[in-house]
């Protein structure tokens, strides 16, 4: 009987190397070993060591990195299919989302739930020691000024940290260019109300986190779904098709790390994105909340730094990487500044100053780069994990994206399984997700759910093997 012929020595390295890669030893955006480490501790040429690596980049487990070496870029081995993008024929919609999205937020406060529904920090991650020291300081020096108000746009030495960082992803914009809000949230409010009134048209990506949903219905206005691809984002070519063919007052995108399918629309297509826009006179309200959580060894540019007209309103906060209960985000609105200042101040007059000044003093002390580099680290490792933990107890077709940043995985369920049933199966079992019902106007990601890495833990793998039975009971019963 013939033989069966045994591998090459550089492709078992390489799958002995992956295993270890996925088993966690080695996590991602972690160096491995260098070329000749590795040929010296395992007792195998140069060369041979050298064919591993390319194979293991071939396959999209790790990188090279110029003049750094070799780091680990793994990534889920199934993926939710990539759509095929069809021209925008219309249909735009009057915005109404159900109570489930709201709930969401109510289930976080149920401590006997399993937190995968809202896409909320790791709390253990955030800075919160250093925070309470500030503002124990605060109080010891008796700096904080408790009678007075603050400027409609918000702490100078605030807005002056605002914009040296965004100076670093390719934004030159003056700290008076800059509003303080509420959250990120209340900036993108404010940008709709910059640039539409009720009854106008807004084109937004489909899928698209829910809390645009709900802004947009709180201020009457419809949504056209732009179809997004689940790794690069926002199809140009349907979104030109659409603004050349609607009256659409503004577009609102994610365009680093969406929410909920972490795709990231790479900077010569934000270029181009911008372009049409600006070719229509079109404003762009560009969500960068994730912009800083990025995987990879460099971070993505936004839209705003190709904005030559000021058109692009581009808004994020602190909420995902420092506080997620001070409320601490900025509006950098271009041409629209006065607009949004005056809606600011019809709003609420003003941010609360204690949690601005606490966050600028934190800013200003310096670490605040080693501290996301630290939980950008922690983010990539437990995406991987919980995906790892999808495929392994969820049933057979399941499908995963792929995010190159932030924390959050959206799941394809198989069999057309219906989320929302799903979703009140879960809460009966104590787990609470996000169906994917949620994240659009009309409904069209019934099979989906958003779930929620940052939580990651060793009982939480427990409580993803309980949803996968949740999911395969289902399954057995609609067969």
């Amino acid at each position: 009987m013939r033989e069966t012929k045994k591998a090459p020595l550089y492709e078992r390295f390489a799958q002995e190397l992956e295993d270890q890669i996925r088993s966690g030893t080695f996590p991602i955006g972690t160096r491995i070993p260098s070329i000749r480490e590795s040929s010296v501790q395992r007792e195998v040429s140069f060369s041979t060591v050298l064919q591993a690596y390319r194979l293991l980049e071939n396959r999209g487990v790790i990188e090279a990195r110029p003049q750094s070496g070799y780091y680990v870029k793994l990534q889920p081995k199934k993926m939710v299919p990539e759509p095929e993008f069809e021209p925008v024929q219309g249909n735009p919609t009057n915005v109404s989302i159900d109570e489930v999205s709201l709930r969401l937020i109510h289930d976080t406060l149920n401590l006997d739930y399993a937190q995968f529904g809202a896409a909320l920090p790791d709390p253990t991650l955030l800075p919160t020691s250093k925070l309470n020291r500030i503002l124990a300081e605060l109080a010891r020096d008796g700096k904080f000024p408790h009678h007075l108000g603050e400027a409609v746009e918000g702490r100078e030495d605030l807005r002056i940290q605002v914009a040296q960082r965004a100076f670093g992803f390719g934004c030159d914009i003056s700290p008076d260019e800059i509003v303080i809000t509420a959250g990120c949230t209340e900036a993108i409010c404010l940008c709709l109300q910059a640039v539409c009134k009720p009854g106008d048209l807004v084109a937004i990506e489909s899928p698209t986190y829910f809390g645009i949903l709900l802004a947009l219905e709180a201020q009457h206005l419809r949504a056209l779904e732009i179809p997004s691809h689940p790794r690069k984002g926002m199809s140009l070519e349907a979104l030109r098709f659409a603004v050349e063919n609607h009256p659409i007052k503004a577009v609102v995108a994610m365009t680093n790390f969406s929410n909920p399918t972490g795709s990231l629309i790479e900077d010569e297509d934000k270029r181009e994105l911008v372009e049409i826009l600006r070719a229509q006179g079109i404003p762009l309200i560009e969500d960068d909340i994730n912009g800083e959580l990025y995987f990879s060894d460099r971070r993505p540019r936004v839209a705003k730094s190709y904005d030559t007209e000021g058109l692009v309103m581009l808004c994020s906060s602190f909420s995902k990487d420092i506080s997620s209960g001070f409320r601490i985000g900025w509006v950098a609105p271009g041409k629209y500044y006065r607009a949004v200042q005056c809606s600011k101040y019809a709003l609420n007059i003003r941010t609360s100053v204690l949690p601005q000044l606490t966050i600028a003093r934190f800013l200003e002390s310096g670490g605040y780069d080693a501290h996301l580099r630290k939980i950008r680290r922690a983010y990539a490792q437990k995406s991987m994990l919980m995906s790892q933990a999808i495929l392994t107890h969820f049933p057979e077709g399941t499908r995963i994206t792929e995010p190159g940043g932030g924390f959050v995985l959206w799941v394809q369920l198989p069999g057309k399984l219906d989320s929302m049933e799903l979703y009140h199966e879960a809460l009966k079992a104590f787990i609470a997700i996000a169906p994917g019902y949620i994240f659009s106007p009309t409904h069209k990601f019934d099979d989906f759910i958003r779930l929620n890495a940052a939580c990651w833990s060793e009982k939480a793998e427990v409580d993803i093997a309980r949803l996968g039975k949740v999911v395969k009971n289902l399954l057995s019963q609609n067969r």
